[in-house]
């Protein structure tokens, strides 16, 4: 009888296949002190708005999905490449990802209105929602990212699958620096770098 896949590095799965939304907000690693402070403020009455600003693979989604748990009310959609999709009717805050992608019609009416909006997006929209009357605080998502926290969320992945208290594969310091010399604020790229020595590695070792 075949053994389970990845049991000779004591893991359940290899650690940078795709997590879902609820182990990537469990394992997030994110500052979110002034974010909560700013949403929770309605500063001179004005409706506020956040924005995670960062390219793919730096980190959005996981600031959204973090933020959302402390909200219990909270509505959240992704807006897929080349689709324009309804926008929930209620929760509070909203949280969009790729917001960039909303249309002309859908970001006037979002701006404007008085719900939360917390929005993870390429594209600045600091002016459009000032100019709807918004509190905006703009955060980059990639802001901390550094080879010493690079460290601890890959091993946190690895460790969030494994299957005994025994050995597992670790990634060193050495390893991380190198990620983030080759790919810099990229953490998906560098997951998916990962994915591949992870399929081939022989047995429990330092990576």
């Amino acid at each position: 009888m075949a053994s389970p896949p990845f049991i000779h590095l004591n893991l359940r799965r290899n650690p940078f296949g795709e997590f879902d939304a609820e182990e990537r907000t469990q394992l997030a690693n994110v500052e979110l002190g002034p974010a909560l402070e700013h949403l929770r403020s309605r500063p001179q009455s004005h409706t506020p708005a956040l924005q995670i600003i960062g390219h793919k693979g730096y980190g959005k989604t996981t600031h959204l999905l973090s933020i959302a748990t402390h909200f219990p009310d909270a509505a959240y959609v992704h807006i897929p490449e080349g689709a324009s999709i309804a926008i929930p009717a209620v929760g509070e805050p909203l949280l969009i990802d790729e917001a960039q992608r909303l249309t002309l019609w859908q970001r006037l009416w979002l701006f404007r209105s008085r719900r939360t909006l917390i929005l993870g997006t390429h594209r600045d929209f600091t002016q459009h929602l000032k100019w709807a009357g918004r509190s905006v605080l703009t955060l980059d998502a990639a802001r901390h990212t550094t080879p010493e926290r690079i460290e601890k969320i890959l091993n946190d992945r690895i460790k969030s699958v494994r299957r005994s208290l025994d050995s597992i594969p670790v990634v060193t310091s050495a390893t991380a620096e190198k990620l983030f010399a080759m790919y810099g604020n990229d953490l998906r790229s560098m997951q998916h770098h990962l994915y591949d020595v992870f399929q081939n590695l022989g047995s429990v070792q330092d990576v």
